[in-house]
């Protein structure tokens, strides 16, 4: 699905699936080919531009001008300045924010990439994947015992008992597995890096610091084989400079389904249709 942006040199709409503006004929710089997703965490201005491309984003209605110096009201963007690569913000009165200006361009591409994950989440849109509960838990259950072979013919004449008998199995097994599963529950980190993980179950999440909705993203996997060796414990520490885990909306969001399917994938671009950019912040730097 292709997104939407404005053409340099005509101000036309113009599609990331088109070679040249529509309008003026001018070649499309954020031109991206329409394949398959391949871009899960953009390190570069280009895979940005892929990645929404690829998700269908309308930047235009959403304010968010990547590769591009925009100078209007209620913007968002990132475009190169020379050596550097400048991330910004411009607010309702037409003021503007720099949030970064550097050489570092990974650095800059993660600033305006967690914001648009934010604005996002914040309209209910997971273009990352929305995540759900895994079904687990736990059961107790009691009752008087019975003798001898009582009890197994007590359930073959009663096929409604062998249907309790084996829910309860079910159970049995669903808490047993999800013990073993989540064993290796904890917070993760590398040496020098900003990246703080959480391995959940079989899933992994991760942080760069305290934003506002102290959401935690999902990933593939940790950066090194063997994670163990990278472990901070289970229990979150204030010092880390990151949202606690468990207290984050990524929690609440895994914790507020029966849904076991882990990831939903997102693959429709009807969400944006309803995007007000008024519901932004644009009075903030950031």
């Amino acid at each position: 699905m292709a997104s939407t942006s404005k053409c340099p040199y005509c101000d036309g709409v113009i599609r990331s699936d088109e070679k040249n503006c529509p309008h003026c004929g001018a070649v499309n710089e954020s031109y991206v080919e329409d394949t398959p997703r391949t871009v899960q965490q953009p390190r570069t201005i280009e895979e940005l531009k892929e990645y929404c491309a690829e998700r269908g984003m309308p930047l235009l209605r959403m304010r968010f001008f990547i590769g591009e110096d925009y100078r209007e009201a209620k913007a968002f963007g990132i475009y190169r300045e020379g050596r550097n690569v400048v991330v910004y913000k411009n607010k309702a009165d037409g003021s503007r924010a720099i949030r970064y200006r550097g050489p570092d361009e990974e650095h800059a591409v993660k600033e305006i990439f967690l914001k648009l994950l934010d604005e996002c989440h914040s309209r209910g849109i997971y273009p990352d994947g929305a995540p759900v509960a895994r079904s687990g838990g736990s059961s107790r259950s009691g009752g008087k015992k019975k003798r001898g072979g009582g009890c197994l013919s007590a359930l073959l004449y009663h096929p409604f008992r062998v249907f309790i008998a084996l829910m309860l199995l079910g159970v049995l097994v669903t808490s047993c597995t999800d013990g073993i599963a989540h064993r290796n529950d904890g917070y993760f980190q590398r040496p020098g890096d900003d990246k703080v993980y959480y391995h959940y179950g079989d899933d992994w999440y991760y942080t760069y610091d305290i934003n506002e909705s102290g959401y935690w993203y999902g990933t593939n996997d940790f950066p090194e084989a063997d994670y163990e060796s990278y472990s901070l414990g289970d229990t979150w520490s204030s010092d880390w400079g990151v949202s606690d885990f468990r207290e984050s909306s990524t929690w609440d969001d895994l914790h507020s389904s029966s849904d076991s399917s882990g990831y939903d994938s997102w693959d429709s671009s009807s969400d944006y249709d309803s995007w007000d950019s008024s519901d932004s912040d644009w009075d903030s730097d950031w």
